[in-house]
């Protein structure tokens, strides 16, 4: 499944450029919704990503005062081969099709990988898009172990009572973060998809709004649809579940205790407190603190000895707990907010629109980020599996 965002129903406008002078205040950027369309060319997209805050409003996040550092031990990346379907190529080929803006490779904890292109940095903070998902879910298991949830089987409205009476409402936890929900509701085909609900959020609308006007489509627990209100809805139990707006609980249960290293920005429907981040999207966030959440998972989130989520979450979360999440013959299944490759042997990957990927190898403890701005023809899924398997392979080589 590919991953771009729709935004063929309207036009980018004539001329349009990024504000990125006149703002306030440096932490209060004038947002230009209209800036959105400016994803459709391609040219643009390093730019937007980079300052997303200029189109929406933002929550930020600050350093944790534990950050963990990580020794680094680089060699060259772009020359290591791969193979797929029959033609040899180099990681440096495939990161300039896929216009990669940086890659990074954690091994035994140190940075055994890095590059960074298009004139991103060390200090840039990307958007994530939807890779943002898994760290939803990894919040939602220190809720689960801090008691705040008592069971991913409650329903929807235990937490969040304004889904009471909403096809949302009554569905349990664990299908919402399974892509199960059986809500009416689609990512590409079919309608409503997430044209809709873009134009809605860019017109101001509270992305809970949006969610609770859906209706059912079949059972809970049936299929995989993947929809980004159903991450939504999680930060919304998270919201309930703490009483606290969803990017003070990032802060406070995730970025300070498990030591991100760098500022970040999350965003928000409106300006101000009243503003409700968009739980399925849209963390800005360093290459290196991208990584990091893979290594907590090679940590099987345990920090310092702490642990984060009940045992066996990370287990949960990044492997398929139903026959219809496996690949099959798809280059990619699903688990919890984490995706999976075809032949996976303890591979997950949390993925983002125009080829943020963070593949996470806890079998042989490696994991590689990957932020990019990719064209209109990137690199297919079964490509990318071969390319981050092979840069596996070649940590794993250098001693």
């Amino acid at each position: 499944m590919r991953r771009g965002l729709g935004v063929g129903r309207a036009a980018p406008a004539a001329g349009s450029a990024l504000v990125l002078a006149g703002a306030a205040q440096a932490d209060e950027p004038r947002n230009d919704p209209s800036q959105w369309f400016r994803i459709a060319r391609p040219d643009d997209r390093v730019e937007v990503f980079t300052h997303y805050d200029r189109i929406f409003p933002v929550d930020r996040l600050t350093p944790s005062s534990r950050p963990r550092a990580y020794a680094r031990d680089v060699r060259p990346l772009e020359p290591v081969a791969y193979e797929f379907e029959g033609r040899e190529a180099t990681v440096g080929d495939y990161m300039a099709r896929a216009n990669v803006n940086g890659l990074m490779v954690l091994k035994g904890g140190k940075v055994v990988f890095e590059a960074y292109r298009n004139g991103v940095g060390p200090a840039t903070q990307h958007s994530l898009w939807s890779a943002s998902k898994s760290y939803t879910i990894t919040v939602l298991g220190v809720a689960v172990r801090e008691g705040r949830i008592g069971s991913i089987d409650d329903p929807v409205e235990k937490y969040a009572p304004q889904f009471k009476g909403t096809a949302y409402g009554s569905v349990s936890i664990r299908h919402v973060a399974m892509m199960s929900s059986g809500i009416q509701f689609f990512h590409d085909r079919g309608r409503p998809n997430r044209n809709d609900m873009y134009l809605a959020l860019l017109g101001g609308k509270n992305l809970d709004d949006f969610a609770a006007e859906r209706g059912p489509r079949v059972p809970p627990g049936t299929d995989f649809n993947y929809l980004a209100t159903d991450t939504h809805v999680l930060s919304a139990v998270l919201r309930g579940a703490y009483g606290k707006r969803y990017a003070d609980i990032v802060q406070e249960k995730l970025w300070t205790p498990a030591g991100f290293s760098s500022g970040a920005s999350w965003s928000k429907h409106a300006r101000g407190p009243e503003g409700v981040n968009f739980g399925h999207c849209c963390l800005q966030a360093t290459l290196q603190d991208f990584a990091h959440l893979g290594q907590l998972y090679l940590d099987d989130l345990v920090v310092d000895g702490k642990p984060l989520t009940p045992k066996g979450w990370a287990d949960l979360v990044t492997r398929p707990s139903a026959p219809f999440q496996e690949p099959g013959e798809k280059p990619r299944g699903y688990a919890m907010q984490f995706w999976v490759p075809q032949g996976h042997q303890d591979e997950s990957m949390a993925l983002g629109a125009f080829g943020q990927i963070l593949w996470v190898d806890r079998k042989r403890g490696v994991v590689v980020a990957q932020i990019a701005a990719n064209g209109d023809k990137p690199p297919t899924d079964a490509e990318e599996n071969a390319v981050f398997r092979a840069i596996v392979d070649a940590a794993l080589r250098n001693p």
